[in-house]
Protein backbone atom coordinates (compact mmCIF):
# COMPACT_ATOMS: atom_id res chain seq x y z
CA UNK A 1 0.00 0.00 0.00
CA UNK A 2 2.93 2.35 0.47
CA UNK A 3 3.88 2.11 -3.19
CA UNK A 4 0.76 3.93 -4.38
CA UNK A 5 1.61 7.33 -2.79
CA UNK A 6 5.18 7.11 -4.11
CA UNK A 7 3.92 6.37 -7.62
CA UNK A 8 1.44 9.22 -7.40
CA UNK A 9 4.21 11.56 -6.27
CA UNK A 10 6.39 10.53 -9.21
CA UNK A 11 3.48 11.01 -11.60
CA UNK A 12 2.77 14.48 -10.21
CA UNK A 13 6.45 15.40 -10.48
CA UNK A 14 6.53 14.22 -14.10
CA UNK A 15 3.41 16.24 -14.92
CA UNK A 16 5.03 19.35 -13.48
CA UNK A 17 8.49 18.83 -15.01
CA UNK A 18 7.54 17.93 -18.59
CA UNK A 19 5.65 21.15 -19.39
CA UNK A 20 8.44 23.12 -17.74
CA UNK A 21 10.96 21.60 -20.13
CA UNK A 22 8.70 22.28 -23.10
CA UNK A 23 8.38 25.98 -22.16
CA UNK A 24 12.13 26.40 -21.59
CA UNK A 25 14.09 29.00 -23.58
CA UNK A 26 13.91 27.69 -27.13
CA UNK A 27 14.71 30.95 -28.90
CA UNK A 28 18.37 30.27 -29.74
CA UNK A 29 19.13 26.86 -31.24
CA UNK A 30 22.56 25.40 -30.52
CA UNK A 31 24.86 25.15 -33.55
CA UNK A 32 27.59 22.58 -33.00
CA UNK A 33 29.47 22.96 -36.29
CA UNK A 34 29.00 25.11 -39.33
CA UNK A 35 30.85 25.28 -42.62
CA UNK A 36 30.95 28.79 -44.00
CA UNK A 37 33.24 28.70 -47.03
CA UNK A 38 34.02 25.01 -47.42
CA UNK A 39 36.16 22.72 -45.28
CA UNK A 40 38.41 24.26 -42.63
CA UNK A 41 41.62 22.52 -43.67
CA UNK A 42 43.51 20.92 -46.55
CA UNK A 43 42.36 17.72 -48.18
CA UNK A 44 43.73 14.64 -46.43
CA UNK A 45 46.72 12.97 -48.07
CA UNK A 46 47.13 9.31 -48.85
CA UNK A 47 48.72 7.30 -46.09
CA UNK A 48 51.62 6.17 -48.23
CA UNK A 49 52.33 9.53 -49.90
CA UNK A 50 56.01 10.52 -49.74
CA UNK A 51 55.33 14.11 -48.71
CA UNK A 52 52.82 13.21 -45.99
CA UNK A 53 54.33 14.48 -42.70
CA UNK A 54 52.00 12.29 -40.65
CA UNK A 55 53.64 9.21 -42.15
CA UNK A 56 56.61 9.42 -39.81
CA UNK A 57 55.07 11.47 -37.00
CA UNK A 58 52.14 9.22 -36.17
CA UNK A 59 53.69 5.78 -36.59
CA UNK A 60 52.22 4.82 -39.97
CA UNK A 61 55.33 2.89 -40.90
CA UNK A 62 54.85 -0.86 -40.78
CA UNK A 63 56.22 -2.70 -37.78
CA UNK A 64 57.69 -6.19 -37.89
CA UNK A 65 55.27 -7.88 -35.48
CA UNK A 66 52.41 -5.99 -33.87
CA UNK A 67 52.19 -6.18 -30.10
CA UNK A 68 48.57 -7.31 -30.24
CA UNK A 69 49.57 -10.43 -32.18
CA UNK A 70 51.83 -11.58 -29.36
CA UNK A 71 49.35 -10.51 -26.70
CA UNK A 72 46.61 -12.55 -28.38
CA UNK A 73 48.70 -15.73 -28.15
CA UNK A 74 49.67 -15.04 -24.54
CA UNK A 75 46.04 -14.42 -23.53
CA UNK A 76 44.89 -17.53 -25.42
CA UNK A 77 47.49 -19.65 -23.60
CA UNK A 78 46.50 -18.17 -20.23
CA UNK A 79 42.79 -18.71 -20.94
CA UNK A 80 43.20 -22.35 -21.98
CA UNK A 81 45.49 -23.02 -19.02
CA UNK A 82 42.96 -21.43 -16.65
CA UNK A 83 40.10 -23.51 -18.07
CA UNK A 84 42.11 -26.72 -17.76
CA UNK A 85 43.10 -25.83 -14.20
CA UNK A 86 39.51 -25.05 -13.21
CA UNK A 87 38.29 -28.29 -14.82
CA UNK A 88 40.94 -30.31 -12.99
CA UNK A 89 40.15 -28.70 -9.65
CA UNK A 90 36.43 -29.35 -10.20
CA UNK A 91 37.21 -33.00 -10.95
CA UNK A 92 39.39 -33.37 -7.85
CA UNK A 93 37.36 -31.34 -5.36
CA UNK A 94 33.74 -31.88 -6.45
CA UNK A 95 33.14 -34.89 -8.69
CA UNK A 96 35.50 -37.35 -7.03
CA UNK A 97 34.14 -36.75 -3.47
CA UNK A 98 30.55 -37.03 -4.78
CA UNK A 99 31.29 -40.35 -6.46
CA UNK A 100 32.98 -41.69 -3.32
CA UNK A 101 30.13 -40.71 -1.02
CA UNK A 102 27.39 -42.22 -3.23
CA UNK A 103 28.92 -45.75 -3.08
Amino acid sequence: MRRVPALLLLLALALVAVPGVAVADDTAPVVLAQEEDGPAGPDPMDRDAEDNPARTLSGYEDREVPFTWGAAWILTFLGVTGLLLMGGLYQLLVRRPQQGSSD
